[in-house]
């Protein structure tokens, strides 16, 4: 029985040290963050930039690389979309996009990592944010490009001083 023991003691001795440099190169799982928009974020324009932060995995283009690598694919983004599929999808190998002509109002935005199939990684890295767009407001009637009773203060002040200066000088 004790011969039995110290062989299994040493078998899984053994197994832990060939096990544990594979452990030690495990790669963490991947991460995805969404910068902006922000939840419940008002963007002013039509066009919405925008920008996502991944970590532990590489973005590339799906067209040329096999479609299942651990760690690699790229993003498929949604807009509005209620229905959302991989063909519907904007597909990008980069952090950043930019949505043009959108309408102003509500929206949601889904961003879903993917493999270089078009399927999500696992586990499942994906975000669904809310914001707002409006438009850009017109400059009011206050801040318009005419002085101000301070500027033309400033201006009468200095013509005075030029006047004085031109006076003493001519002395």
């Amino acid at each position: 029985m004790h011969k039995q023991t110290a062989i299994f003691s040493t078998t899984i001795v053994s197994l832990l040290i060939s096990v544990s440099p594979v452990l030690a190169q495990a790669k963490p799982a991947p991460k995805l963050e969404v910068v902006t928009p922000g939840e419940n974020q008002t963007i002013f324009g039509d066009k919405v930039p925008v920008l996502i932060s991944t970590e532990s995995f590489t973005l590339t283009d799906y067209q040329n690389n096999p479609p299942l690598v651990y760690g690699q694919g790229h993003i498929h983004l949604w807009l509005d979309d209620e229905n959302p599929t991989p063909e519907s999808a904007t597909k990008i190998v980069s952090e950043d996009f930019t949505f043009s002509d959108v309408p102003y109002g509500e929206h949601t935005l889904k961003v879903t990592l993917v493999n270089n199939n078009h399927t999500p990684i696992t586990p499942v890295q994906e975000k669904i944010i809310k914001f707002k767009n409006e438009p850009i407001a017109s400059p009011s009637p206050v801040s318009s490009n005419a002085f101000d009773k301070n500027t033309a203060l400033v201006i009468l002040i200095i013509v005075a001083l030029v006047i004085v200066a031109a006076w003493w000088y001519t002395k």
